[in-house]
């Protein structure tokens, strides 16, 4: 077995054992089923297919399986069957099957049915005990234990299984893998028996056929003679050939109860094997208050997968779409007007046994095999139906009934035009799987719808349709490009039966259903069929699923209207030389050997020369013209005085210079001229200012002329500076405030230091000179400006208090002179001394007639002290006297 990764299956045991406990309890309540279940866990053991355990054996992981009993009162070989629980959980939440790799998915039974309705001889078997055959690998069995009681024990014993079982969700693969490997390694011995074991064999059932009894009873006789190589027996035969079902052992044989007689299940289908019939049952009983899970077990009781009961499945599907739309809950009462209909509908299903369908659909010594393919659509459902025609050498013609397919339409309102192509593509899809699985010489196919939209939109190129149909277009195309698609009256089209859906009473006698339209009778059908089609070329519905196609043109672009187009793609250089490069690079990839990838250093320099040649011969056209017939520009040139020249190997016009004989690189020397006021001029430009994080115009244009020579340049420059957002954001021209007149004491003349503002500044932290180390002095500095002069006047201020500001106050007016009136503001060091600046201003005021003026602090920055602010500002912001320097005192003072 294939296990995933895992880190540890966890406990089983006990689950298993509390498994077991109940099911022993219901199996006393019921003495038969107890003795079915005895035999066949012995049976189990007696055929090698599980062990008991030693229990001196303790694998590193283990599970244990618990197990139940499935009874199938219509079993003709094993009524009881033991089915292994491989799901459930262990102690850490994971079970076996979360770890085992399931495989791939098994046979397809629409195509194995198909191919069981093409022969005439048709039997089917049973492999027995087919799981059963397939030996477990030993290192794996631990993972497959059960517990049982044995002789009347009354501790249970510990079993392994040594096979794939039941319950494991890998057993389906490997049984199927094991027959193919089987009929691999035998297919040079048994030809007929491989061939028929690779295809028409699912899980342990074979359903297949030959078209005489002889080719039937060889490969009969391989089948066995092949399987029991790999240690499998086949049984339960049955055929329609009672020659064949006579030459199979009785023992072998299908039984069947009387009330069945000469019935057998087909992959789920009732075969009437002696009168080759498939018929149907249902079992059905009237519920007096319907819910909807009691409709949804109806519905899941009409097993057809070939669609043959087609009307009828789709009748059940609309009213189960109409149920959903009620969103009830499963146990909730159908409302009186769904009951009804529902009752109807499972009243008429009782009609059901009485269709019988032919298994056959072919005909002795048929000439020639067409296959016809319907669709229609109704605003409730659309579908498919496909009929086998087969023609006789005497041109008789029969079809019959192979297959359909209906879907219920979407919920959202979608036109029937467009419904009909959805019926077109589930025709379409449904032909191919029939026409893949049978295997038969098919002569021609057909296909048919009623809708003339429909066919116009499958004839029309799909890259002139809406995405919808466009979508769907180009399905059907590809799917139905051999086949012929015509048009059929709704009359005549079988399919409108299926869209809408019929009860079984309807469907017992109709022969559109069953045979097809008439004239599939007859042998060339497409006589029969309307071709006189209505225009749909200007038909509105056709018309509004076609998209807006603008009609190609050809127009020739002179290199002006060319640069004019592609200089507005995008306002980024390094863009535009990419994507010229890439014209450049497909030019040539038509020319030569194509170039993929991203583009070379070279491509992009071959590019950028292109454009800018291109550039030069639109915008400097005479002189280009000149320098390309070796002659000089014209004395009215603006290139004149640059003695340009035609570089040759960029085909580029640079400036001559006299810088020829330097050591500087050639595109230093002879940068490539950029006509003026041009459009690629600003985008270099723009590009250089921006990679060279925004430098200012004069750096712009020093940097730019490396490469290149813009005429105009150093106003290019400007420019690009002066309009790049970036720039003006993080250099801003901040507005000045139009500040107030001067007041009068700044405007009358008077002697120095008459009129006098005061401030402090400071801290500054001093030291004694002879100190090395120790604690700071915190001094503070008086600044007295003449409000005439502007002249200055420093003194030193042991601190903030009054006594300190009268000494400096007395210091400065002998040294300067006495003052008139004197100006300071209210600065933290005035505030807190409030009553000594009182004392203060009585005393400067009364001796000395100074007039005092006491200013708001938001005054002091507009008019008075506003030289006084900006001197403090300038002169102790310098490094040498900033308050973060120690000095000494002297040094200061002086």
């Amino acid at each position: 077995m294939a296990i995933k990764e895992f880190p540890s299956l966890g406990e089983s045991k006990q689950i298993a054992q509390k498994r077991l406990d109940s099911l022993i309890r219901r199996l006393e309540k019921n003495p038969h089923m107890k003795k079915l279940y005895s035999e066949f866990m012995e049976e189990y053991e007696t055929l090698g297919h599980m062990e008991r355990v030693v229990e001196d054996e303790l694998p590193s992981d283990n599970y244990y399986l618990p197990h139940h009993g499935v009874y199938k009162s219509g079993s003709t070989t094993t009524p009881l069957r033991v089915v292994f629980n491989a799901s459930s959980p262990s102690s850490n939440g994971v079970s076996l099957n979360d770890i085992l790799l399931k495989g791939d998915v098994v046979e397809d039974i629409f195509e194995l049915m198909l191919r069981f309705r093409q022969h005439k001889f048709a039997f089917t078997f049973d492999v027995q005990k087919m799981f059963r055959q397939i030996l477990v690998a030993p290192h794996q069995r631990d993972y497959l234990r059960i517990l049982w009681f044995e002789d009347n024990t009354c501790q249970p014993i510990t079993f392994k299984l040594n096979t794939i079982t039941y319950g494991t969700a890998c057993a389906p693969f490997y049984a199927i893998r094991t027959v193919k490997q089987l009929a691999i390694d035998e297919s040079s011995e048994f030809p007929l028996a491989s061939e028929i074991a690779l295809r028409d064999i699912y899980m342990d059932d074979g359903i297949t056929g030959t078209n005489d009894v002889k080719t039937a009873q060889i490969l009969q006789t391989q089948l066995i003679d092949m399987f029991a190589k790999g240690g499998m027996n086949l049984h339960k035969w049955t055929s329609n050939s009672l020659e064949l079902l006579n030459s199979f052992p009785s023992s072998n044989q299908e039984r069947v109860f009387p009330i069945d007689a000469h019935v057998s299940k087909t992959l789920g289908m009732n075969w009437l094997h002696l009168d080759d019939y498939f018929i149907f049952k249902v079992d059905c009983k009237h519920v007096p208050n319907p819910t909807k899970r009691n409709v949804l077990s109806v519905i899941a009781r009409l097993y057809d997968p070939l669609g043959l009961l087609g009307p009828v499945i789709c009748k059940m599907k609309i009213f189960l779409q109409k149920l959903w739309l009620e969103k009830l809950s499963f146990d909730d009462p159908l409302p009186q007007p769904i009951a009804v209909e529902w009752n109807h509908l499972v009243s008429s299903l009782k009609a059901i046994e009485l269709i019988k369908i032919p298994r056959w659909i072919l005909v002795d010594s048929s000439q020639k095999l067409v296959l016809h393919c319907f669709s229609d659509s109704s605003q409730a459902a659309y579908g498919a139906v496909i009929y086998l025609q087969c023609v006789r050498p005497d041109d008789t013609s029969t079809a019959k009934l192979v297959a359909s397919k209906s879907r219920v339409s979407p919920l959202k309102t979608v036109s029937i035009p467009r419904l009909e192509l959805c019926g077109c593509l589930l025709a379409a899809q449904l032909k191919a799987k029939v026409e893949q699985a049978l295997n038969l010489q098919i002569d021609s196919i057909l296909m048919y719808t009623d809708s003339t939209i429909s066919l116009a939109w499958i004839q029309t190129s799909p890259h002139r349709l809406k995405t919808f149909v466009a979508n769907r277009v180009v399905k059907i195309q590809r799917l139905t490009q051999n086949c012929e698609w015509q048009h059929v009256p709704s009359n005549l089209n079988p399919a409108d039966v299926l869209s809408r859906g019929l009860v079984p009473e309807q469907l017992i006698e109709h022969n559109l259903w069953w045979n097809g339209p008439p004239f599939l009778q007859e042998p060339i059908p497409v006589n029969c069929v309307d071709q006189q089609l209505a225009d749909t070329s200007t038909d509105t519905r056709f018309l509004c699923e076609l998209k807006n196609i603008t009609s190609p043109s050809l127009m020739t672009l002179n290199p002006s209207d060319f640069l004019t187009s592609f200089l507005n793609i995008s306002n980024n250089y390094r863009k535009l030389i990419n994507v010229f490069s890439y014209i450049l690079r497909f030019i040539g990839n038509c020319r030569n050997q194509k170039q993929r990838g991203l583009l070379s250093a070279a491509e992009i320099q071959e590019g950028e020369y292109r454009l800018i040649s291109l550039v030069q011969q639109v915008a400097l056209a005479e002189d280009f013209a000149n320098l390309s017939n070796q002659k000089q520009v014209t004395s009215a040139s603006k290139l004149k005085y640059l003695s340009p020249f035609l570089d040759t190997s960029s085909n580029v016009i640079r400036v001559g210079g006299r810088l020829h004989n330097s050591d500087l690189s050639y595109h230093v020397k002879h940068p490539i001229v950029l006509p003026k006021g041009h459009a690629i001029s600003n985008l270099i430009m723009q590009d250089i200012h921006i990679r060279n994080c925004h430098v200012g115009a004069q750096t712009l244009l020093h940097l730019t002329r490396q490469d290149f020579w813009p005429i105009g340049g150093r106003n290019l420059a400007r420019s690009i500076v002066h309009n790049c957002v970036i720039c003006s954001r993080y250099n801003p021209q901040f507005l000045s405030q139009k500040m107030g007149d001067l007041p009068e004491e700044r405007c009358r003349p008077s002697l120095p230091f008459n009129i006098t503002g005061v401030d402090f500044c400071g801290p500054f932290y001093i030291k004694n000179k002879f100190q090395r180390k120790g604690p700071l002095q915190k001094i503070y500095v008086s600044i007295f400006i003449c409000f005439v002069t502007r002249a200055v006047h420093f003194e030193i201020v042991s601190d903030l208090t009054s006594d300190s500001f009268i000494a400096a106050l007395k210091r400065f007016m002998a040294r300067r002179g006495k003052i008139s009136t004197i100006f300071t503001d209210n600065g933290r060091n005035f505030v807190g001394a409030h009553n000594e600046l009182k004392r203060l201003f009585k005393l400067v005021s009364n001796p000395d007639n100074i007039l005092a003026h006491y200013l708001g602090s938001e005054k002091i920055h507009f008019g008075t002290l506003f030289p006084l602010n900006l001197l403090t500002s300038e002169a102790f912001g310098k490094q040498e006297l900033s308050p973060l320097n120690f000095i000494f005192y002297v040094q200061l003072a002086t």
